[in-house]
């Protein structure tokens, strides 16, 4: 209106709705009412969550019967019922001028509520009065025992406890397991805290092989003695010695307590404390690809037959799993597969054997790996690599799924392995089978003679009846395993283990070890860390295995070879050892034909393989006018050479392309992988 002008604050003029203008009192509680119920909910939830982890699931909803019980006295009484309508009012004041502005502003008339909006009103005021006294209800509980518990918190964070000593214990499991079990161990301890206290301290550790954990079970936990330096006062263990193992099935407990020797420790199994299935994994693309070439069935229904033949026969791929000397998950997979030799009617006995051959493939496509941990990190890091695409579209791998759950997470036991969860396209995708095995992880007591304290069972027991509750795995990782799935007992394992070894490529070769000075010069003399890794060979040496042992240097102007070791099998591995172990430094580098020749004159007709382990360029240490590729051309009892380059020097950059020459691996930083590698890679050799 014209010559009006807004009125000065303060001076109590209504706006458009009728509602006094600024934050009036009645505006600042319905504010304050919605704060409080909205915080409300988000309280009592945390509330309800933390009291279940901190007294436990009966007790929390013992509190809240007896609060609900105080909120329906409270509301009987009537007395708080009034209290809230009372607190209330000035919401429903602003609420009813309101309606008023608006219908007045229709030019309706000011008709009163109808009755249902009335008995909505009452309704909506009593369930507000219900939760407000839920709330408060809860806070008299849960207030006290929140200021008693964050009290003893800011107390031990000034100043600690004087804790007693907790008792300590070992746990070992499988590589692929270990990050699951010291996650679970960490919330067990975390449960048994007393006035801040623990009482136990319990490490997880990785478990040795089949074969080096009966071995250490049966002789104290002390590792094989051909281990030991000349003048060590102490035998070797295998690290701290363990309490209780979770086994990744009950048929490698069984196995392992099988082959034990008498007088050595005692086993327990016990109860499963996870539960798993073997699955074939590969990225997502390939996935799409061999979902199109199964038979229309359920997923996770296909036969290991259907599976195993579109990816290999119809798809191409390779199968890579863990090696099964070294790997139960490995063993378990191995057992499956060579279930699928003669398995179809009709079989003819050659295709049999092609089958069977092709299950055990250890050419592998250059993965090899002691574990389903150490598979999935090479996997990782060779597809991040050059031509890793094509390495990653051309490879499947044998895994328990909670393995490639973790491998798509980016959680890796290694800190070696690239960070970082997988991307979509580089996600591994699962197919399961019936025919795959299912994992049980029981865990099994160790009881070392002359060494039993009922303390130390007490506490056992305590982490055992934990883990069985609260299962590694959830509720197997990847749901509960498909109808037909099998653990594989100790008879299934044990016959795996001996028709795996009958069908490997037997390996024989001389191995020509480099003794000049440069391997043994300091800080970290080379020959040192080769005695220390090479040990670690023998579990994949096969009883049909044939190897020799010379060492060569240059000493006095003239190549010097010497045999250190005559023809040895798996049996008498522990004599080449020795031999390793016994070698000494001295000399220069030496020209590798001179040794080709020397070893040449000794191998019988047909010849044999020759390993040249050394820390030199082996190529680049010729006089003029010769070459290790002529050398071995007129060398016709060696079939083939290989090299195992130690130290920092890494590999000749330009080998020879044709010939007897076949491959070179590198150490780097773990010695005894390159050289199951190098024994792998000889296999797939042997193969073609």
């Amino acid at each position: 209106m014209a010559g009006s002008s807004p009125s000065p604050p303060g001076d109590g003029s209504r706006g458009p709705d009728g509602d006094p203008s600024g934050l009036t009192p009645a505006k600042l509680r319905e504010i304050a009412l919605t704060a409080l119920i909205g915080g409300g909910v988000t309280a009592l939830f945390t509330l309800l969550v933390e009291g279940m982890r901190a007294l436990g699931t009966g007790l929390t909803l013992l509190i809240s019967a007896v609060i609900g019980l105080a909120v329906a006295v409270l509301l009987t009484l009537g007395h708080f019922s009034r209290f809230l309508r009372r607190l209330l009012e000035p919401v429903k004041r602003v609420v009813t001028r309101r309606r008023a502005a608006a219908t007045a502003g229709t030019g309706g008339p000011d008709r009163p509520p109808s009755r249902r909006r009335q008995r909505l009103e009452r309704a909506v005021l009593r369930l507000s009065a219900g939760y407000v006294g839920v709330l408060l209800g809860a806070a008299v509980v849960m207030v006290p025992w929140g200021a008693v518990k964050g009290g003893a918190w800011l107390s031990h964070r000034i100043q600690p406890p004087d804790c007693e000593r907790p008792l300590e214990l070992r746990v070992i499991t499988a590589p692929e397991n270990v990050l699951a079990l010291r996650e679970s161990v960490a919330l067990f301890i975390r449960s048994r805290l007393v006035d801040g206290c623990a009482p136990y301290a319990i490490s997880v550790g990785v478990a040795p092989s089949i074969g080096e954990l009966a071995y250490a079970l049966g002789d104290n936990w002390y590792r094989d003695d051909v281990r030991q330096e000349g003048g060590e006062p102490f035998r070797r263990l295998y690290g701290p010695r363990a309490d209780a193992w979770i086994a990744t099935s009950t048929g490698e407990a069984d196995l392992v307590s099988d082959e034990m020797r008498a007088g050595g420790a005692t086993l327990r199994i016990g109860p499963a404390v996870a539960s798993d299935r073997l699955v074939i994994g590969m990225i997502s693309g390939r996935a799409e690809d061999i979902r199109e070439r199964l038979p229309l069935e359920r997923p996770g229904s296909h036969s290991l037959r259907d599976l195993w033949t579109a990816i290999r026969s119809e798809a191409g791929m390779s199968v890579s799993y863990p090696q099964p000397e070294l790997s139960t998950a490995g063993l378990a997979a191995v057992s499956d597969l060579l279930l699928l030799d003669g398995e179809a009617d009709g079989t003819a006995d050659g295709e049999a054997d092609d089958a069977a051959d092709d299950v055990v493939d250890r050419e592998q496509r250059g993965i090899v790996a002691e574990s389903v941990s150490s598979l999935l990190c090479q996997f990782k890091t060779a597809a991040q690599g050059t031509g890793g695409e094509n390495l990653a579209r051309s490879l499947a791998v044998v895994v328990p799924f909670h393995s490639l759950t973790d491998y798509n997470n980016g959680r890796f036991n290694d800190p070696r392995c690239p960070e970082g969860a997988s991307s979509g396209r580089n996600k591994l995708r699962e197919f399961s089978s019936p025919g795959l095995s299912r994992l049980d992880y029981p865990f099994v007591t160790i009881d070392w003679p002359k060494e039993r304290s009922g303390e130390r069972a007490a506490g056992l027991d305590l982490l055992r009846g934990w883990l069985t509750t609260h299962p590694l795995f959830g509720d197997g990782a990847g749901g509960r395993p498909e109808t037909g799935a099998a653990v594989r007992g100790l008879k299934d394992l044990r016959d795996a283990q001996n028709e795996f070894f009958d069908l490997l490529p037997r390996v024989d070769a001389e191995i020509a070890l480099d003794v000049s000075g440069s391997m043994a010069a300091p800080p970290r003399s080379l020959l040192v860390r080769l005695r220390e890794a090479f040990p670690d060979v023998k579990p994949v040496i096969t009883p049909r295995d044939d190897l020799t042992l010379s060492s060569f240097s240059r000493v006095g102007g003239k190549t010097r070879v010497r045999e250190l070791q005559p023809s040895v099998s798996r049996e008498e591995f522990d004599e080449l050892t020795k031999s390793v172990i016994g070698a000494t430094g001295r000399g220069s580098d030496a020209p590798v034909s001179d040794m080709i020749m020397n070893l040449n004159g000794r191998a019988g007709s047909p010849g044999r393989a020759l390993v040249v382990v050394t820390d030199g360029g082996v190529f680049d240490n010729e006089r003029p006018g010769e070459s290790v590729g002529r050398t071995l051309a007129r060398a016709s009892h060696v079939t083939d050479l290989y090299v195992l380059a130690l130290g920092d020097n890494g590999c000749d950059r330009s080998p020879p392309r044709r010939g007897k020459y076949r491959a070179c691996v590198e150490t780097g930083t773990d010695m005894q992988q390159a050289l199951r590698h190098l024994i792998s890679s000889m296999r797939g050799e042997a193969r073609r």
